[in-house]
């Protein structure tokens, strides 16, 4: 295993003598916004733009007395959103093209820098011309390190899963099919992106392009940009910086992501968008077997073509035995709730569940795209489970190494999700 995954792993004993007082005072803000003088365009104006908002969008608003919480279309761990959108258009009717950043907050794009012969596609093996909507995302690390120190190296991949999720699940809304990139030049396109050392690239995706298109080749793009912070202040951590340079750069080929909402109204996905919720406590109640097959259809081939396993311990669900399963075969029966609440660092959600699954790879090369994907298809179930009134919640912190003995696995453990009512 990468040995950032392993210098961060949480144990009984370690989440007691590392425990830190947490000043909420001092968060960082989380939102990125380029200075004023760069020409924004509201997304609601443009008809090719209709529900882009979708990706990463405002749904709710919490006041209180020392500041504004905002939720979002993507969950993220701790609430804290480290994640940055960042959009090239080229070619899109009644726009410039270019490439803009996504602001959330205002429902705008500011445009950074305007593009012709150049653009993000250099950065890639491949770097021909991509026409339509072209996606960048990155992460602040600072916002997620603030609350989780080192460990949020884990935690920026798994919430760059959820943004990528949550960006498919819109691009289907929007009728539109859609190719991820893992495989590019990171640390070139941050220098680029005048992103520093507070700021990282992490995974492309582009639409799907028809085979008609002109193969004609990108240049570099032409200027570096203006840096932008994307914190109002900055604690570096070079544990965080290091792991991500050591895990950045792999080969890879292009992901052509298939249709997990197959056959699902676009008004009825878009609803299931904007009402997504992390769960804070299940009442214990059972869910049905079609109900889980239904969540759970064609994600353990698609997790095993990447190596991914997903192991679960399954609590309540009609018609099935209780017991701990590997990519939907029963593996040993038992009544397992209260070590699964044990292994989830205690927590009640992961035991009165109705299913806790388990993501897990041996993967060390692409530990960073390994770990996006664990989040990725924990997105996909968050929405499933929205479409069919299941909660839903992520639980990124757990036991690493007991948590790999009761599931009799020499695997990394990624991510834990607990499903139910």
């Amino acid at each position: 295993m990468p040995l950032f995954h392993q210098q961060t792993k949480h144990s009984f004993s370690s989440v007691r003598k590392n425990a830190f007082f947490l000043d909420w005072r001092t968060q960082p803000k989380s939102f990125k916004t380029y200075p004023h003088f760069f020409p924004r365009f509201n997304i609601d104006e443009y008809p090719a733009l209709k529900d882009l908002n979708l990706i990463a969008g405002i749904t709710f608003e919490k006041h209180y007395p020392d500041g504004d919480y905002y939720l979002r279309t993507v969950p993220s761990a701790g609430g804290l959103y480290p994640c940055e959108v960042y959009i090239q258009l080229r070619g899109i009717k009644g726009m410039i093209s270019g490439i803009y950043h996504y602001e959330p907050h205002t429902r705008q794009l500011a445009l950074i820098h305007e593009i012709g012969k150049d653009g993000i596609e250099s950065y890639l093996p491949n770097a021909s011309k991509r026409s339509g909507l072209s996606f960048l995302f990155s992460a602040a690390y600072f916002r997620s390190s603030w609350k989780y120190q080192d460990r949020s190296i884990r935690y920026i991949l798994l919430d760059t899963g959820h943004q990528l999720g949550s960006l498919y699940a819109a691009l289907c809304v929007m009728g539109r099919e859609s190719c991820v990139e893992f495989d590019f030049d990171k640390i070139a396109l941050n220098d680029a992106f005048g992103f520093r050392n507070d700021e990282m690239s992490l995974a492309f995706l582009a639409e799907k392009q028809e085979t008609t298109k002109s193969n004609q080749s990108i240049t570099a793009l032409k200027q570096k940009f203006t840096y932008v912070a994307p914190c109002d202040y900055l604690e570096e951590n070079s544990f965080i910086k290091d792991a991500y340079k050591a895990s950045a750069l792999y080969s890879d080929k292009p992901l052509y992501l298939p249709s997990f909402f197959l056959n699902i109204p676009q008004e009825q996905l878009r609803e299931a968008i904007l009402k997504r919720r992390s769960i804070r406590a299940f009442k214990g109640e059972m869910i049905e077997a079609e109900t889980l097959h239904t969540i759970t259809k064609d994600l353990f081939d698609f997790a095993l073509s990447h190596g991914i396993n997903i192991y679960y311990t399954l609590h309540r669900v009609t018609k099935t035995p209780q017991g701990v399963y590997k990519n939907g075969t029963l593996l040993k029966k038992g009544d397992f709730q209260e070590r699964s609440k044990y292994l989830s660092l205690e927590q009640n959600i992961g035991g009165m569940s109705a299913v806790t699954f388990y993501f897990t790879s041996s993967e060390v090369t692409k530990y960073q795209k390994t770990t996006i994907l664990c989040g990725f298809i924990a997105h996909i179930i968050y929405l499933r489970c929205e479409l069919l009134s299941i909660g839903c919640s992520g639980i990124g912190a757990y036991y690493d190494d007991e948590t790999k003995q009761f599931l009799e696995t020499s695997d990394n453990i990624l991510y834990l999700l607990a499903i139910g009512r």
